[in-house]
């Protein structure tokens, strides 16, 4: 048996009660990921600013980046 054939048979095994629990638990591991959930980094530097991709230059020189 497979590695993975061993892990579907032991979540065959799991109360489907339990099972909420456990797919949160592999949310957490990073394990399992929903269509919509995207990587963890992913919205941490949000700014709530959306031009900013237009006004890159004028935030890199307030910043005083390449002086």
């Amino acid at each position: 048996m497979t590695t993975r054939e061993e892990l579907h048979a032991l979540l065959d095994r799991v109360p489907d009660d339990d099972l909420p629990v456990l797919a949160e638990r592999l949310r957490e591991l990073g394990l399992l990921r929903t269509a919509a959930t995207g990587p963890r980094s992913l919205g941490m530097g949000n700014s709530g600013h959306t031009d900013t991709s237009e006004r890159a230059d004028e935030i890199l020189r307030e910043s005083g980046f390449g002086e």
